[in-house]
């Protein structure tokens, strides 16, 4: 499981520095290619500090590159020579099989920015089929209970998979993606978010603890609205580490109002609800 950071920057060398100062619970960068006024796929992939993935996202899945469609596919094919990942397009990987003659590891993705998608499985075996080594499917989250679909399927997945409800409704799904076996990443944001509801590096790995959210085998989950009282919370974790000597315990919190469908979640990621 890896705690990704999408990297924002306008050329090469800024998005460079950035990787650099990384801290080490970050295991991938994520590139974003489309977000560059120059592209420089060969130095990304050789001067990275961490394993890459390279994203070059076209506007009509919700991505920032504005050159013409055959200028990206040229950095594509750039990337995916690469020994890093690559995440494309399910629409664009179907559309040009020339770009499947790859050396790079492939992320297939996904993308509905008006609602959740439907039949999760069924886009997962497309992938699949196709030769994803990850499956990547995100849906927009317009109240909570949207949160359960993704993470139902990332229990039940068939192999590496990304499952993501964007925006504030959906932020449950990115902090308890580590608790799921199958969760090949979860991403934070670095100065600024590429995605909506992503959570900055600095609060995932100081305040919500995503090293302990991945080891801990007594996990509990609070439910409180924003803004999370983080004193009350350091408190709470404090009581249970004491009550549970002998267990790894972490008290993870949930900006959201608790529904039927995020205590399923719970039962999904065996964590306990408790109550400051």
């Amino acid at each position: 499981m890896h705690l990704a950071v999408a990297i924002v920057a306008s050329d090469p060398a800024e998005a460079l520095d950035k990787a650099r100062d990384l801290p080490s619970e970050v295991t991938l960068a994520e590139f974003r290619l489309d977000w560059m006024t120059r592209v420089d796929v060969p130095r990304l992939a050789r001067e990275t500090p961490i394993p890459a993935i390279f994203t070059c996202r076209p506007s009509w899945e919700g991505g920032h590159f504005q050159g013409s469609e055959r200028e990206r596919l040229e950095i594509l094919r750039q990337a995916l020579q690469t020994s890093h990942w690559v995440d494309i397009e399910l629409t664009t990987w179907e559309k040009h099989p020339s770009l499947r003659d790859a050396r790079a590891r492939i992320i297939l993705s996904k993308h509905d920015f008006q609602g959740m998608l439907r039949d999760w499985p069924g886009w997962e075996r497309r992938m699949r089929h196709l030769g994803a080594g990850v499956a990547k499917l995100v849906g927009m989250a317009h109240e909570v209970r949207d949160v359960l679909p993704p993470l139902t399927w990332l229990h039940q997945a068939q192999g590496p998979a990304i499952a993501i409800a964007m925006g504030e409704a959906g932020v449950a799904t990115r902090l308890l993606a580590p608790r799921f076996g199958r969760a090949f990443l979860t991403f934070a944001s670095l100065d600024q978010a590429s995605a909506p509801g992503q959570i900055s590096v600095a609060d995932w790995v100081q305040r919500y603890g995503f090293r302990q959210t991945l080891t801990a085998t007594s996990f509990f989950v609070v439910f409180t609205p924003p803004p999370i009282p983080w004193d009350k919370i350091q408190a709470l974790r404090q009581e249970l580490a004491a009550r549970h000597p002998l267990e790894r315990t972490w008290v993870l919190p949930i900006p959201a109002s608790p529904t039927p469908e995020l205590r399923q979640a719970l039962q999904l990621a065996a964590a306990t609800e408790v109550s400051l």
